[in-house]
């Protein structure tokens, strides 16, 4: 019943302004399905992904392996189309150990792929490289490892022509010795960054997947997770974008998207049901533990919010059909009121489940079509 009424919810609409509107299509299987190539070999667990409009066609990234966890048996694959219907499989990457956080970027008129290789061990986090490859007329090239070797890539952006990129230094992330070190990067080529300021823009431990986006002003949005308390939504002037002034709120957006529909941002990411994730921004070493077991114990979906610029706030909108093991979208234009959106999640037509219960389970990729009007 529950999920009933959760997919009327989704599938009629979401009122958030004075004559605005939010509606999804059916939410529907992708990854693995009859609509992928034959050739493509999906695992248990289908996650990270990203998408992208360049030129004519969409790509699509996605990392499958035998659970969420690292392992040496990851494979992620880019596949494409020019109707949303028909795909062809474009590459493969496989390094003989994990590889998580595919990115796709437009820069310099090149489509632009990125992701970070980590270890074997399966409940271990350990980032070693960001790799890079690029579209050519004859195909993706070769992998390019790029200079930010630890760092963990989360998100790449254009303004104004040119490349930034937000990473954050993953080595010893769960130790308690941990040093944060979320930084703003550019590049003049895709594969050398060198970081916006001597200081990173957040170093409270904890610190990661640095979401960020450029307004139409060019003033930076990014929110923040805080792994093991909440989050920060932050903001930074276009005179000053390596200076980023922090709201902290107790809620914990994990796998963070920001996209732009005209003036306002919204945000994709995760949404934990059991509602505050901490109570202090940085917490202790027990609480912390606490906090990170809790969380891991709990139900999670995916959820659409909104920032709310005057207020500096982040404004629940609207759930999508998801639970386990979820959240990691990615969105791509069609038309100026329609996004291709994707996300991942345990089966949204099973019961629902705890997160760490998905993690150890199967995982799809879901597509959908968000309208906002």
């Amino acid at each position: 019943m529950k999920y009933c009424f959760l997919l009327f919810l989704i599938y009629s609409s979401a009122s958030i302004a004075v004559g605005q509107t939010i509606s999804t299509t059916e939410w529907t299987r992708f990854i693995p399905s009859e609509s992928i190539p034959a050739s493509i070999s999906c695992r248990s667990s289908n996650n990270n992904l990203d998408v992208i409009r360049f030129k004519d066609n969409y790509y699509v990234a996605f990392r499958t392996a035998p659970t969420h966890f690292a392992s040496k048996k990851t494979v992620i694959y880019i596949i494409s189309s020019a109707d949303l219907k028909s795909w062809k499989k474009e590459t493969e990457f496989f390094v003989n150990a994990d590889m998580r956080e595919p990115r796709f970027i437009e820069f310099n008129n090149q489509l632009h792929f990125y992701f970070f290789e980590g270890g074997t061990k399966m409940f271990k986090f350990e980032p070693k490289h960001i790799w890079n490859s690029r579209l050519t007329d004859t195909g993706w090239t070769a992998k390019i490892k790029t200079n930010l070797d630890g760092f963990v890539n989360w998100r790449f952006r254009t303004y104004n022509n040119q490349l930034y990129l937000s990473a954050y230094y993953g080595v010893n992330l769960y130790k308690n010795d941990h040093q944060a070190d979320l930084r703003l990067f550019t590049s003049e080529n895709g594969i050398q960054f060198t970081p916006i300021s001597k200081e990173p823009q957040i170093s409270t431990k904890g610190a990661e997947e640095g979401e960020f986006i450029f307004d139409k002003s060019g003033n930076l949005w990014s929110t923040v997770r805080l792994e093991g308390s909440g989050s920060y939504l932050c903001f930074a002037s276009k005179d000053s974008i390596d200076k980023w002034h922090t709201t902290f709120s107790k809620l914990k957006y994990d796998s963070a998207l920001m996209f732009e529909k005209g003036e306002d941002i919204y945000l994709v990411s995760r949404r934990h049901l059991k509602g505050n994730a901490t109570e202090v921004e940085v917490p202790d070493k027990k609480q912390r533990r606490k906090n990170l077991l809790r969380y891991s114990f709990s139900k999670k979906v995916t959820a659409l919010f909104k920032i709310n610029k005057e207020k500096m706030e982040i404004e629940h909108v609207m759930d999508f059909p998801s639970t386990g093991d979820t959240a990691f979208p990615g969105i791509a234009s069609i038309d100026e009121h329609t996004f291709y959106l994707l996300n991942y999640s345990s089966d949204i037509n099973k019961r629902s489940k705890i997160w760490i219960g998905g993690q150890l389970g199967k995982t799809y990729i879901y597509q959908t079509k968000l309208i906002i009007k």
